[in-house]
């Protein structure tokens, strides 16, 4: 039969299949980090003040890190102002689930507290991460909308249960892992011209990380970008009311999608900016940043003053440990993604100069580059019927891919430049072009007899980072 008849149950088996090792990957991450926690002293003793230290203790190995203050924040709320770097999404789903289970145990009669304690939150933020976060699914359905083959789907979800920090992806209270998972959909519904769904995914992700505003890209290149590069290869005028029109939803959609973003800012003002109504008589001492402007930001302010975040302030010699531990994930987004923007560019120059002559006008000229940029590869091949090989067995050279990789290019560069670098190893989690550049290197080198197998290289240090990983969260060492 042949593989087109196939697909459909191919594509069921392998997700099948996905769920099946998405959840066998959290049970072995989760026993890893437990049984390392009982073996290994920890470093940092602080969460045992209120989780002791018991033999295969669950709710203590969790507490680690940022944990502390996603807790703090289900439990009293946000009472500091450094606690407005973390965004509520994860906390109050901690909460949620917490009241939600403690409520189940006292209908079952196991119990009859009515308080939620710091456990319970912390095990309600773990269970919220395991029935929530499985994003198998919507990665492999994205890769095959971008042009995948099934067994590429496949093999790139596979990689995704091998992230390069398994303890905040696949086992603690992080925001991470719902960050990713909603990224995940709401790109997926960018393919397929679902901009509501796109839209109200996106502003739930930026319920649990700020860079979810970066997200309004996606819908801006699929609502305005794409149909404009499009228009210009077919010659068409630019000045069209379905393109006006893109324009103002995709503008309607981003403001939709910053809501949480904003908010939170509103938030923090009326908490730290405005005079109690107490009738007291003495002049507040206002945090700086009340009186910023344009705008009285916390979200900046806590994060350069508590956490060091700015253009370049983390390049200093006690943060090399951070580097190198961010430098083969670094190097490989980087590489991957600045390759295909470096060939869309390649292709832009050549489009614009070569192909209509020097006494081309500018509309033939645009005309020329963006038929190169939808339709050619960085080497010049043509992708579709005049290409060499399936376009399929590249889709890092696609069109369809072009918006991924300067995505990825712009939030890895801000990541090493101007925040604490080795928050790729979560971050590049939420991108599936991480996981397409990996599946790349594997499709594109197994059969490669000499010289440097990099396929090897990376599938080597992520197996044996990952493992590391796991011990050094349980000993509560960086990094997190």
């Amino acid at each position: 039969m042949p593989d087109v008849l196939r697909s459909p149950e191919i594509n069921a088996s392998n997700k099948k299949f996905l769920t099946r090792a998405y959840y066998l990957s959290r049970i072995l991450v989760a026993s890893t980090i437990v049984l390392s926690a009982t073996l290994f002293p920890p470093f940092d003793s602080s969460h045992l003040i209120t989780q002791p230290r018991r033999k295969f203790g669950f709710t203590s190995a969790l507490l680690r890190w940022d944990v502390f203050h996603f807790a703090n924040i289900a439990l009293n709320g946000y009472t500091h102002e450094h606690l407005f770097a973390f965004f509520p999404g994860t906390p109050l789903l901690m909460r949620l689930f917490a009241e939600a289970g403690i409520r189940v145990f006292n209908i079952a009669g196991l119990t009859d507290r009515i308080l939620v304690s710091e456990g319970d939150v912390l095990l309600g933020g773990a269970v919220a991460s395991l029935v929530l976060c499985d994003w198998t699914g919507d990665l492999y359905d994205l890769t095959l909308a971008v042009g995948g083959t099934p067994s590429m789907a496949k093999l790139t979800t596979l990689l995704s249960l091998l992230p390069l920090s398994p303890p905040t992806i696949l086992f603690a209270p992080y925001a991470e892992p719902f960050f990713a998972s909603l990224s995940y959909k709401g790109v997926l519904a960018c393919h397929r011209k679902k901009w509501m769904k796109a839209t109200v995914c996106f502003m739930l992700a930026t319920a649990f990380r700020s860079n979810g505003t970066m997200l309004a890209g996606f819908i801006i290149w699929g609502l305005f970008v794409e149909p404009l590069i499009q228009r210009l290869a077919e010659g068409k005028s630019l000045i069209d009311v379905a393109l006006i029109t893109s324009l103002l939803r995709a503008g309607v959609s981003s403001l939709i999608m910053v809501i949480p973003f904003i908010l939170q800012q509103i938030h923090g003002y009326y908490a730290f900016c405005t005079a109690p109504s107490s009738g007291q008589s003495f002049t507040p001492n206002y945090p700086p940043w009340c009186s910023a402007k344009p705008f009285p930001l916390i979200y900046g302010y806590v994060q350069k003053e508590y956490w060091d975040v700015g253009f370049l302030r983390y390049w200093r010699p006690h943060q090399i440990p951070n580097f190198l531990f961010a430098a083969p994930a670094m190097m490989l987004l980087l590489a991957t993604s600045w390759k295909q923007v470096h060939g869309a560019i390649i292709n832009v120059m050549e489009g614009w100069s070569r192909e209509n002559g020097e006494r081309a006008g500018v509309r033939k000229r645009l005309q020329g580059a963006a038929k190169r940029v939808i339709s050619c590869t960085p080497n010049g091949k043509m992708v579709g019927a005049e290409a060499t090989q399936p376009p399929r067995l590249n889709i890092l050279r696609s069109f369809t891919t072009l918006h991924h990789a300067i995505y990825c290019l712009v939030l890895s560069l801000i990541l090493l430049l101007a925040s604490h670098v080795q928050i790729v190893l979560r971050l590049s989690s939420s991108m599936p072009y991480t996981y397409w550049a990996a599946a790349r290197l594997i499709m594109q080198y197994k059969d490669s007899d000499g010289g440097w197998n990099w396929a090897r290289v990376w599938v080597v240090y992520v197996v044996t980072w990952s493992f590391m990983s796991m011990v050094l969260w349980a000993a509560f060492l960086p990094p997190a």
